[in-house]
């Protein structure tokens, strides 16, 4: 019985240090010089990614892109509303269920994208809206490689 509840405090223990290891750093994706992200801010929990990116494509381009990178990352459900240029999304990690938001505007001679990826439970996210936000990018980066010009 004194092994079970040792390796059981154990685990506990581990499961702790691991899941303040492996969070989402919402600093890691500082936002580049541009308008200022209209989306809700994260909480002050580490499980939300919120930045924002500056394109040299219009806007109405970089929205298609968007909304391409969102659906072959796997999103569920992308609603769509063009005439705001905002995508609204659910991704599935395990059991839980996050949201992604992503907001377009004119900025400059480009496009400004707001993008905000967080947990709807938890603390820790185990660095699943970091890699997430990743995923996005690259596959927005892709889209745009192959948008008509």
């Amino acid at each position: 019985m004194r092994k079970a509840l040792l390796l059981l405090a154990l685990v506990l223990a581990g499961g702790l240090v691991a899941s303040r290891l492996l969070t989402t750093n919402p600093d890691a994706f500082p936002p580049e010089d541009g308008p200022p992200n209209p989306l809700p801010p994260c909480p002050d929990t580490p499980n939300c990614v919120r930045t924002t990116w500056v394109y040299a494509v219009g806007a109405d381009t970089l929205f298609t892109a968007a909304r391409t990178a969102l659906e072959v990352t796997g999103a569920e459900g992308v609603v769509a509303d063009a005439a705001a240029r905002r995508l609204d999304a659910v991704y599935r990690a395990g059991l839980f269920r996050d949201d992604v938001a992503v907001l377009v505007e004119p900025y400059g001679e480009g496009a400004a994208l707001h993008l905000r990826s967080a947990s709807r439970v938890g603390y820790s996210d185990l660095g699943v809206n970091g890699r997430r936000v990743r995923r996005i990018r690259d596959a927005l980066r892709d889209a745009l490689a192959s948008a008509p010009r």
